[in-house]
């Protein structure tokens, strides 16, 4: 970590903190949130005993040590506690660039997009079936306030095309969104109208193509949910590849370069072949 190297005095415990914006209070939050999804009550650990661990003074019990794991989505011997006997397959997790995971969504991997969102410096791209996460109280005051300072880029499946009406064929139960009119009433329009009128660069485009993952790009760090058969989008893995010093690892290139097709689809007056010949198609909402 940068942070450790530049400043070799510092806790590897508070350089992770620091690493992610993260103050005292809100590293507490996330632990008392990783409790609960366990179904525990959070411990409401104070700034006093938080600054004790992270300036050496008192070590955290094996318990909390695991919960600091899991906010971090690191290690023990990376925090500071023990030493990585892991051997090769780490090693190649590091170098696919696999920085964090999520069983699936929740308040975690919410709290981890906002953050993510709120951190951005130069640009956040989204591409998904629907999600109409994006035009909810908390999230779409934050997209069109952050399209202020940087580039916003939302690619959403049309909600009238075949591929869309085939993915809710396989949904357990209905979705919140099935309904076309209502989605392009609850999201689409919300979303438009806010770029209108906040006058930030947001851009809301559609296509028309299936796809079987979401992918959410802030800055360097891409990520990825996977979709399922019989399953919510909401219940498929989240996987969060970094990009890193250089061009990326080939993992990364790989979601990159599907983020970047479908900007090129975007910004074409008429779809190349052979895309076209095929209907691919994607369009600027409202152009």
């Amino acid at each position: 970590m940068r942070i450790i190297t530049e400043l070799p005095g510092v806790h590897p415990l508070e350089a992770h903190r620091w690493a992610r914006g993260w103050s005292r209070g809100e590293l507490s939050t996330r632990l008392d949130l990783a409790y609960e999804a366990d179904g525990l009550r959070g411990p409401g650990i104070a700034d006093a005993e938080l600054c004790r661990w992270e300036h050496g003074k008192r070590r955290p019990s094996d318990e909390r040590i695991d919960y600091l794991c899991r906010v971090y989505g690191t290690r023990p011997d990376r925090l500071g506690y023990g030493r990585d006997y892991s051997g090769a397959m780490l090693g190649h997790l590091e170098q696919a660039g696999l920085s964090d995971l999520f069983p699936l969504t929740n308040i975690e991997s919410k709290s981890d997009l906002i953050t993510r969102i709120r951190k951005a410096r130069e640009h956040i791209t989204m591409f998904g079936l629907t999600r109409n996460f994006y035009g909810s109280d908390e999230i779409l005051p934050l997209i069109t306030a952050k399209s202020l300072e940087v580039p916003v880029r939302i690619f959403i499946m049309d909600p009238h095309c075949g591929s869309r009406r085939d993915r809710y064929r396989l949904e357990p139960a209905e979705a919140a969104m099935e309904d076309p009119a209502r989605y392009e009433r609850e999201v689409l329009r919300p979303l438009s109208q806010a770029a209108a009128r906040e006058g930030g660069d947001l851009r809301i485009y559609l296509y028309d193509f299936p796809c079987s993952f979401a992918m959410e790009r802030c800055d360097g760090s891409i990520r990825v949910m996977l979709y399922g058969h019989g399953k919510r989008g909401t219940d498929g893995p989240i996987m969060t590849f970094d990009k890193g010093d250089g061009d990326g690892t080939p993992y990364w290139q790989y979601f990159d370069s599907q983020l970047a097709w479908v900007q090129r689809l975007a910004d074409a007056e008429e779809a190349p072949e052979p895309w076209r010949s095929k209907g691919v198609r994607v369009w600027e909402y409202g152009a």
